[in-house]
């Protein structure tokens, strides 16, 4: 994938990185380096360097961390603070530096451990939100020791967020791939289909090896540095350039929240939901209903959070068209099945099915709550130009100007067309619209083709109505009144 650049501070995602250099499908799992992506380790595991190095009389400065590891070659701290030491012309055996680390780190029987003031650094709505959208789950691949990868799950209540790890003990270190392609296959996903996520050009080459997409991101010390840095002389020495020269797709922020842009919603059965979200009263926003008379039997099925699928079959062709429109411009997922009487008229047909869509769009609306209350928008569709206004108010009633003079449109006449779209005043019974309880407004401000006039205003009502039925952030919904 191409690098997109800011002039000043971090890489952003302007479309979603490809996987292993195809547009193709989404990723099915995410990979997750621990310190500096997860854990905040700036007073704890770099401290331990310092402290150590201080401890033989070596003076280590966090530059000097960050420079080693970016670098590369700095996955073990134990052997980066030998090798510091060397680079200071102190050279110390390695576990007398292993044991100075780990008592400082892990603490004695007196002292509190450096462990102890580690912190998270993503948001956990961000973690529980990536959870639901990775079908395959999410895996860490850090160079911690499993003890110490253990013991910071459970001091901050993480534990349920990963199925698995890969820590030190169990291979090669990154750079290696074997990390990354081992927790790829242990949740059962090739490494194509994982994105990995690291602080450093060993976690973005582990990954490019592995065939997975490698994102880098900064920690909270080199973003500060970086935001502070007026003349770019800490960029040059920062860690965002070398991970994009490993191969970094791109470069975020400390805490990773554009990673959501990389994994689209989800439902429950795994189905891609590009742009809207699943209700959180514990049911999805889902609608069925059957209907039967002398005259018609009706199915009808709306999925307000689907991705416009539909599976139409009324026996009256135009008819079918119409609400593939209403499926595939408002993304909701219909299923209508209706048996009439076609041989003796298409009036009952058109009209019931228009009740029976009505009454399973207003099961699928529920209580209404965290949806926008108004939706607009206009629509050409090559001589015609039609405009819709919808409101959810629970207030039903249906202003239908469509200026059509032909009595047939395909194998419908014109008067029954419409009944998917109002109701007649004093008409006792409301249709697709009307019926969940809607006010819309639709004149045709231009006709010049009466086939394209109808698909344009169905079009055009798919998207006031898939404006107000996203979900919205608490601070921009609207009460609804009836």
């Amino acid at each position: 994938a191409a690098h997109v650049r800011l002039r000043s501070h971090v890489t952003q995602v302007h479309a979603r990185p490809t996987m292993n250099g195809h547009a193709s499908e989404p990723p099915l799992a995410l990979l997750l380096d621990m310190d500096g992506v997860i854990a905040h380790v700036g007073s704890s595991y770099r401290t331990a360097i310092v402290k150590t190095a201080e401890h033989f009389n070596v003076t280590v400065t966090q530059d000097d961390i960050s420079a080693a590891k970016a670098a590369g070659g700095a996955n073990n701290d134990w052997l980066l603070t030998q090798t510091l030491c060397a680079n200071k012309g102190v050279h110390v055996e390695f576990d007398p530096i292993k044991d100075k680390f780990e008592e400082l780190y892990q603490g004695t029987a007196t002292i509190p451990g450096l462990c102890t003031l580690e912190t998270v650094i993503p948001a956990m709505g961000v973690m529980e939100e990536l959870q639901r959208r990775c079908p395959a789950g999410i895996a860490v691949v850090t160079g911690r020791p499993r003890h110490d990868y253990d013991y910071f799950l459970k001091a901050h209540n993480l534990g349920h967020l990963f199925k698995c790890a890969v820590c030190m003990e169990d291979g090669p270190h990154k750079p290696d791939p074997w990390p990354v392609a081992s927790a790829a296959a242990q949740l059962g996903v090739k490494p194509s289909e994982c994105v990995m996520v690291g602080d450093t050009p060993d976690d973005i080459v582990a990954a490019v090896k592995a065939g997975a997409v490698g994102v880098g991101v900064l920690t909270p010390e080199e973003y500060a540095r970086k935001t502070l840095s007026a003349d770019g002389a800490v960029q040059a020495k920062g860690m965002e350039a070398p991970m994009l020269k490993a191969g970094a797709a791109v470069v975020m922020e400390p805490g990773f929240a554009k990673l959501l842009d990389m994994f689209p919603p989800t439902d429950a059965g795994g189905s891609e939901r590009p742009s809207k979200r699943a209700r959180t009263d514990g049911g999805g926003r889902v609608g069925v209903v059957s209907r039967a008379t002398k005259e018609t039997s009706i199915s009808a099925e709306v999925d307000l959070d689907g991705t416009g699928k539909i599976d139409s079959s009324t026996g009256i062709g135009f008819l079918d068209h119409m609400f593939q429109q209403l499926a595939k411009h408002g993304r909701f997922d219909i299923k209508v099945a209706c048996k009439g009487d076609l041989e003796i008229d298409d009036h009952h047909t058109a009209e019931d099915c228009a009740l029976a869509l009505g009454e399973a769009f207003d099961k699928a609306l529920g209580a209404r709550r965290g949806i926008a209350r108004f939706g607009t928008a206009m629509c050409p569709l090559d001589e015609a130009l039609s405009r819709v206004v919808v409101d959810i108010s629970s207030r039903p009633h249906a202003e239908i100007h469509l200026g059509l003079k032909r009595e047939m449109i395909g194998q419908v006449e014109y008067d029954h067309m419409i009944y998917p779209l109002k109701a007649k005043p004093g008409h006792k019974h409301a249709k697709v619209l009307p019926r969940p309880h809607l006010t819309i407004y639709a004149p045709t401000l231009s006709v010049c083709n009466y086939t394209n006039t109808p698909v344009g205003s169905f079009r055009l009502r798919c998207a006031p109505m898939c404006s107000s039925l996203l979900h919205r952030p608490l601070a921009s919904r609207s009460t609804l009144t009836s």
